[in-house]
């Protein structure tokens, strides 16, 4: 195995537990990666808002990876940089899916603003991973809406997704996690593991050097671009068949046991 210099953690399903804690050996492992010099990065679909309360936790993360690739954060430098979806195509995709899917449930994500023409009901709430206190979409009128150049664009309830991909798939990303029921869009040069390259070129890491732990399709393109993916217990197949190793679940501190085994 090369020499591990840096490690990639997704949060939801990967490093942080059902419960969406992060449990004592999970983050003494993190941590004990970062005192021996490896570099700890966090890429995942969540906005800013909902990852930096767990991301508060362990300070010693710099590097932060939001909305799949459309916004990296760097807290030492005080950078952002942001990729959204042209407003025109926004409007596009907006006018297909009330047109061919009316009961979806569409949101947008603007720089860590998040709305919606219509309330998501309480029952619904999980797929987003909002909890009771967390914030909800602002709730909005369709001309603000279609106004909006998104970072990203929310699906819910959307089973036929594959339209959206043969309709706009040469301008955005789109990706379905959660068993399918959460589709989410954002513009085709924003991806986890186009925004891990930049950081990695800033830090000044060779991707066979990076270890990255994910669970989800959104992780794919991060597992076949680093030099060692491990696939969580609670992964998709998908992850596990391009994975170099398959470590315990999240609810079972997967990320520990495989740092303890490979890095430290």
């Amino acid at each position: 195995m090369s020499v591990i210099q840096a490690i990639v953690l997704d949060l939801d399903g990967t490093l942080l537990g059902s419960d969406k804690s992060i449990s004592t050996r999970n983050y003494q492992a993190v941590k004990k990666c970062y005192e021996s010099g490896i570099h700890i990065i966090v890429a995942t679909a969540r906005p800013p808002r909902a990852a930096n309360q767990f991301v508060k936790d362990i300070p010693f993360v710099d590097y932060l990876v939001y909305y799949n690739g459309a916004l990296v954060a760097c807290k030492s430098k005080q950078t952002q940089r942001h990729i959204s979806i042209p407003i025109e195509i926004s409007q596009q995709i907006n006018n297909f899916i009330e047109l061919h899917a009316p009961q979806s449930l569409i949101s947008y994500e603007v720089n860590d603003a998040w709305y919606t023409c219509t309330p998501v009901p309480e029952s619904q709430h999980g797929h987003y991973g909002i909890h009771s206190h967390d914030p909800k979409p602002q709730v909005v009128d369709k001309a603000f809406i279609r106004s909006l150049s998104p970072n990203k664009i929310l699906l819910l309830g959307y089973s036929t997704y594959g339209d959206v991909i043969e309709q706009f798939g040469d301008d955005v990303n789109v990706i379905a996690t959660d068993g399918g029921v959460l589709v989410q869009i954002m513009h085709k040069s924003a991806s986890k593991e186009d925004a891990v390259q930049d950081v990695l070129s800033d830090i000044g890491v060779k991707s066979e050097n990076v270890m990255v732990f994910g669970d989800d399709f959104n992780d794919l393109g991060l597992f076949h671009r680093c030099g060692f993916p491990i696939a969580m217990g609670n992964a998709i197949i998908e992850l596990k068949n391009c994975a170099k190793h398959i470590t315990e679940s999240n609810d079972n501190d997967g990320v520990a046991v495989a740092l303890e085994k490979f890095v430290l």
